[in-house]
Protein backbone atom coordinates (compact mmCIF):
# COMPACT_ATOMS: atom_id res chain seq x y z
CA UNK A 1 0.00 0.00 0.00
CA UNK A 2 3.13 2.40 0.77
CA UNK A 3 4.25 2.06 -2.75
CA UNK A 4 0.75 2.49 -4.04
CA UNK A 5 -0.69 5.92 -2.80
CA UNK A 6 2.72 7.39 -4.14
CA UNK A 7 1.56 6.38 -7.63
CA UNK A 8 -0.47 9.53 -8.44
CA UNK A 9 2.28 11.86 -8.49
CA UNK A 10 3.85 11.23 -11.29
CA UNK A 11 0.26 12.01 -13.12
CA UNK A 12 -0.47 14.97 -11.28
CA UNK A 13 -1.82 16.48 -14.56
CA UNK A 14 -4.19 13.90 -15.37
CA UNK A 15 -5.48 13.10 -11.97
CA UNK A 16 -6.62 16.87 -12.07
CA UNK A 17 -8.61 16.72 -15.42
CA UNK A 18 -9.62 13.49 -15.00
CA UNK A 19 -10.67 12.93 -11.30
CA UNK A 20 -14.43 13.99 -10.41
CA UNK A 21 -14.90 16.73 -8.29
CA UNK A 22 -17.39 16.94 -5.09
CA UNK A 23 -21.09 18.45 -4.77
CA UNK A 24 -21.16 22.02 -3.59
CA UNK A 25 -23.96 20.67 -1.36
CA UNK A 26 -21.08 18.29 0.26
CA UNK A 27 -19.10 21.34 1.69
CA UNK A 28 -21.90 23.15 2.87
CA UNK A 29 -22.75 19.97 4.90
CA UNK A 30 -18.66 20.14 6.62
CA UNK A 31 -19.25 23.88 7.09
CA UNK A 32 -22.41 23.75 8.82
CA UNK A 33 -21.69 20.59 10.97
CA UNK A 34 -18.28 22.14 11.85
CA UNK A 35 -20.06 25.49 12.46
CA UNK A 36 -16.57 27.24 10.64
CA UNK A 37 -16.89 30.91 10.48
CA UNK A 38 -14.51 33.52 9.96
CA UNK A 39 -10.66 32.71 11.19
CA UNK A 40 -11.28 29.13 11.59
CA UNK A 41 -8.23 26.90 10.36
CA UNK A 42 -8.18 23.79 8.65
CA UNK A 43 -6.33 20.81 8.17
CA UNK A 44 -6.51 18.81 4.84
CA UNK A 45 -4.62 15.52 4.85
CA UNK A 46 -3.76 14.26 1.33
CA UNK A 47 -4.25 17.32 -0.38
CA UNK A 48 -3.62 16.23 -4.08
CA UNK A 49 -3.98 18.75 -6.77
CA UNK A 50 -6.20 20.89 -4.60
CA UNK A 51 -9.37 19.60 -5.51
CA UNK A 52 -11.12 19.54 -1.97
CA UNK A 53 -9.27 22.32 -1.14
CA UNK A 54 -10.55 24.83 -3.86
CA UNK A 55 -13.93 24.97 -2.65
CA UNK A 56 -13.15 25.51 0.63
CA UNK A 57 -10.27 28.21 0.30
CA UNK A 58 -13.14 29.94 -2.06
CA UNK A 59 -15.13 29.91 0.96
CA UNK A 60 -12.54 32.16 3.24
CA UNK A 61 -11.45 29.10 5.06
CA UNK A 62 -7.13 28.88 6.26
CA UNK A 63 -6.01 25.71 5.06
CA UNK A 64 -3.23 23.84 6.19
CA UNK A 65 -2.81 21.04 3.48
CA UNK A 66 -0.51 18.29 3.53
CA UNK A 67 0.41 16.07 0.48
CA UNK A 68 3.07 13.24 0.22
CA UNK A 69 3.75 14.11 -3.68
CA UNK A 70 6.10 16.65 -4.81
CA UNK A 71 4.37 16.71 -7.87
CA UNK A 72 1.12 17.10 -6.44
CA UNK A 73 1.75 19.51 -3.96
CA UNK A 74 3.67 21.98 -6.52
CA UNK A 75 0.35 21.75 -8.50
CA UNK A 76 -1.73 22.74 -5.64
CA UNK A 77 0.49 25.45 -4.77
CA UNK A 78 -0.20 26.84 -8.60
CA UNK A 79 -3.74 26.58 -8.72
CA UNK A 80 -4.34 28.21 -5.13
CA UNK A 81 -1.84 30.84 -5.26
CA UNK A 82 -4.67 33.38 -4.99
CA UNK A 83 -5.65 32.13 -1.74
CA UNK A 84 -2.77 33.57 0.87
CA UNK A 85 -4.36 31.60 3.40
CA UNK A 86 -3.94 28.37 2.10
CA UNK A 87 -0.27 26.75 2.66
CA UNK A 88 0.70 23.00 1.25
CA UNK A 89 2.93 21.43 3.12
CA UNK A 90 5.18 18.46 0.81
CA UNK A 91 5.38 16.02 3.54
CA UNK A 92 4.25 12.71 4.87
CA UNK A 93 1.08 13.22 7.09
CA UNK A 94 2.40 9.94 9.60
CA UNK A 95 5.49 11.91 10.73
CA UNK A 96 5.03 15.52 9.72
CA UNK A 97 4.75 17.78 13.12
CA UNK A 98 1.89 19.75 13.13
CA UNK A 99 0.16 22.32 16.09
CA UNK A 100 -1.51 20.18 18.87
CA UNK A 101 -4.97 21.18 19.08
CA UNK A 102 -5.14 23.64 16.17
CA UNK A 103 -7.78 23.17 14.27
CA UNK A 104 -11.13 23.51 13.36
CA UNK A 105 -11.57 20.83 11.08
CA UNK A 106 -9.43 17.95 10.19
CA UNK A 107 -10.43 16.25 6.38
CA UNK A 108 -9.61 14.02 4.03
CA UNK A 109 -10.74 13.45 0.76
CA UNK A 110 -10.46 9.90 -0.69
CA UNK A 111 -6.99 9.98 1.33
CA UNK A 112 -7.71 8.86 4.54
CA UNK A 113 -7.32 4.97 3.33
CA UNK A 114 -4.02 5.51 2.79
CA UNK A 115 -3.16 6.40 6.07
CA UNK A 116 -1.79 4.15 8.75
CA UNK A 117 -5.35 3.17 10.77
CA UNK A 118 -3.11 2.69 14.14
CA UNK A 119 -2.09 6.81 13.26
CA UNK A 120 -4.48 8.69 11.69
CA UNK A 121 -7.29 8.46 14.22
CA UNK A 122 -5.04 9.01 16.96
CA UNK A 123 -3.33 11.65 14.82
CA UNK A 124 -6.49 13.77 13.72
CA UNK A 125 -8.11 13.83 17.31
CA UNK A 126 -4.79 14.96 18.70
CA UNK A 127 -4.71 18.05 16.19
CA UNK A 128 -8.34 19.11 16.64
CA UNK A 129 -9.46 22.19 19.00
CA UNK A 130 -12.19 20.88 21.38
CA UNK A 131 -15.19 21.20 19.85
CA UNK A 132 -13.87 20.76 16.33
CA UNK A 133 -14.84 18.20 13.44
CA UNK A 134 -13.38 15.31 11.43
CA UNK A 135 -14.70 15.06 8.12
CA UNK A 136 -14.23 12.41 5.41
CA UNK A 137 -15.19 11.50 2.10
CA UNK A 138 -14.85 9.57 -1.02
CA UNK A 139 -17.10 9.02 -4.26
CA UNK A 140 -18.40 5.58 -3.84
CA UNK A 141 -19.47 4.12 -7.08
CA UNK A 142 -23.27 2.82 -7.17
CA UNK A 143 -25.32 1.09 -9.49
CA UNK A 144 -29.21 1.80 -10.24
CA UNK A 145 -31.11 -1.28 -12.45
CA UNK A 146 -30.78 1.44 -15.42
CA UNK A 147 -27.27 1.00 -15.16
CA UNK A 148 -26.75 -2.63 -14.51
CA UNK A 149 -26.59 -3.44 -18.26
CA UNK A 150 -23.40 -1.24 -18.67
CA UNK A 151 -21.48 -2.40 -15.86
CA UNK A 152 -22.37 -6.01 -16.31
CA UNK A 153 -20.98 -5.14 -20.36
CA UNK A 154 -17.82 -3.45 -19.06
CA UNK A 155 -16.87 -6.04 -16.04
CA UNK A 156 -17.16 -8.61 -18.88
CA UNK A 157 -14.04 -6.88 -20.45
CA UNK A 158 -12.08 -7.45 -17.12
CA UNK A 159 -13.19 -10.75 -16.72
CA UNK A 160 -11.42 -11.51 -19.81
CA UNK A 161 -8.11 -9.88 -19.52
CA UNK A 162 -7.54 -8.95 -15.55
CA UNK A 163 -9.93 -10.98 -13.84
CA UNK A 164 -8.17 -9.98 -10.66
CA UNK A 165 -9.87 -6.77 -10.82
CA UNK A 166 -13.17 -7.98 -12.25
CA UNK A 167 -16.54 -7.35 -9.61
CA UNK A 168 -20.13 -9.10 -9.82
CA UNK A 169 -22.15 -6.70 -9.74
CA UNK A 170 -25.40 -8.92 -10.63
CA UNK A 171 -27.23 -7.25 -7.18
CA UNK A 172 -25.95 -3.98 -7.27
CA UNK A 173 -26.42 -2.13 -4.10
CA UNK A 174 -28.66 1.07 -4.12
CA UNK A 175 -27.24 4.68 -3.53
CA UNK A 176 -28.79 4.51 -0.29
CA UNK A 177 -27.15 1.51 1.00
CA UNK A 178 -23.73 2.25 -0.49
CA UNK A 179 -20.94 2.27 2.90
CA UNK A 180 -17.30 1.89 3.67
CA UNK A 181 -15.00 0.12 6.81
CA UNK A 182 -15.47 3.44 8.04
CA UNK A 183 -18.86 2.77 9.47
CA UNK A 184 -17.13 0.54 11.95
CA UNK A 185 -13.36 1.95 11.96
CA UNK A 186 -14.80 5.20 13.35
CA UNK A 187 -16.50 4.31 16.23
CA UNK A 188 -14.08 1.49 16.96
CA UNK A 189 -11.71 4.02 17.44
CA UNK A 190 -13.13 5.14 20.15
CA UNK A 191 -12.01 8.62 19.89
CA UNK A 192 -15.04 10.41 18.23
CA UNK A 193 -18.67 10.36 19.40
CA UNK A 194 -21.77 12.64 17.25
CA UNK A 195 -20.96 10.59 13.86
CA UNK A 196 -23.17 11.39 10.88
CA UNK A 197 -22.99 10.11 7.53
CA UNK A 198 -24.47 12.48 4.67
CA UNK A 199 -25.08 11.04 0.72
CA UNK A 200 -24.73 12.94 -1.90
CA UNK A 201 -26.18 10.72 -5.69
CA UNK A 202 -24.18 12.21 -8.40
CA UNK A 203 -24.33 11.28 -12.31
CA UNK A 204 -21.77 12.34 -14.46
CA UNK A 205 -21.37 11.84 -17.89
CA UNK A 206 -17.53 10.35 -19.99
CA UNK A 207 -16.94 10.26 -23.25
CA UNK A 208 -14.74 7.04 -24.09
CA UNK A 209 -11.26 9.22 -23.94
CA UNK A 210 -12.06 10.95 -20.70
CA UNK A 211 -13.41 8.20 -19.11
CA UNK A 212 -10.16 5.98 -20.13
CA UNK A 213 -8.43 8.89 -18.74
CA UNK A 214 -10.20 8.17 -15.29
CA UNK A 215 -8.91 4.81 -15.22
CA UNK A 216 -5.85 6.00 -15.60
CA UNK A 217 -6.07 7.44 -12.56
CA UNK A 218 -6.89 4.59 -10.44
CA UNK A 219 -4.36 2.83 -8.62
CA UNK A 220 -5.08 -1.14 -9.35
CA UNK A 221 -5.04 0.55 -13.03
CA UNK A 222 -1.40 2.56 -12.31
CA UNK A 223 -0.15 -0.81 -11.14
CA UNK A 224 -1.14 -3.16 -14.27
CA UNK A 225 1.96 -3.90 -16.55
CA UNK A 226 2.03 -1.15 -19.33
CA UNK A 227 0.81 -4.00 -22.02
CA UNK A 228 -1.82 -5.37 -19.85
CA UNK A 229 -3.15 -1.63 -19.33
CA UNK A 230 -3.09 -0.90 -22.74
CA UNK A 231 -4.98 -4.02 -23.82
CA UNK A 232 -7.61 -3.60 -21.57
CA UNK A 233 -8.17 0.23 -22.29
CA UNK A 234 -8.13 -0.56 -25.98
CA UNK A 235 -10.94 -3.47 -25.33
CA UNK A 236 -13.04 -1.19 -23.15
CA UNK A 237 -12.41 1.80 -25.70
CA UNK A 238 -14.09 -0.42 -28.50
CA UNK A 239 -16.94 -1.54 -26.63
CA UNK A 240 -18.05 1.96 -25.21
CA UNK A 241 -17.65 2.92 -28.75
CA UNK A 242 -19.42 0.40 -30.16
CA UNK A 243 -22.57 -0.49 -27.49
CA UNK A 244 -22.94 2.21 -25.58
CA UNK A 245 -22.11 5.05 -28.87
CA UNK A 246 -19.13 6.85 -27.13
CA UNK A 247 -20.71 8.00 -24.32
CA UNK A 248 -21.41 6.49 -20.85
CA UNK A 249 -22.63 7.75 -17.28
CA UNK A 250 -21.06 6.96 -14.15
CA UNK A 251 -23.16 6.70 -10.91
CA UNK A 252 -21.49 7.65 -7.96
CA UNK A 253 -22.46 8.65 -3.93
CA UNK A 254 -20.30 10.98 -2.47
CA UNK A 255 -20.16 9.54 1.00
CA UNK A 256 -19.06 11.87 4.00
CA UNK A 257 -18.29 11.03 7.26
CA UNK A 258 -18.63 13.13 9.79
CA UNK A 259 -17.76 13.24 13.44
CA UNK A 260 -16.66 15.18 16.77
CA UNK A 261 -13.48 14.47 18.53
CA UNK A 262 -14.43 12.77 22.26
CA UNK A 263 -12.86 14.85 25.27
CA UNK A 264 -9.79 11.87 25.97
CA UNK A 265 -8.46 14.41 29.09
CA UNK A 266 -7.71 12.55 31.83
CA UNK A 267 -10.19 13.62 35.31
CA UNK A 268 -8.88 14.72 38.37
CA UNK A 269 -10.76 13.23 41.10
CA UNK A 270 -9.19 13.78 44.99
CA UNK A 271 -9.22 10.82 47.47
CA UNK A 272 -9.65 11.61 51.14
CA UNK A 273 -6.70 10.21 52.72
CA UNK A 274 -7.87 7.94 55.66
Amino acid sequence: MSERRKSYDPIARLYDRARPTYPAELFDDIIAFANLGAGARLLEIGSGTGQATLPLAERGCAIDCVELGKELAAFARQKLTQFPKVRVINADFETVALPWRHYDLVYAATAFHWIDPAISFRKAHSLLKPGGALALFWHRPVLTVDSRELVNALQAVYRRIVPAMARDYTLPPSPDEVSTEYDQLIPASGLFDDITVRKRYVVTEYKTEAYLDLLATFSDHIALPAQTQKHLHDELRALINRRFRGTLQRETVALLYLARPRDTSPTCTSVAAN
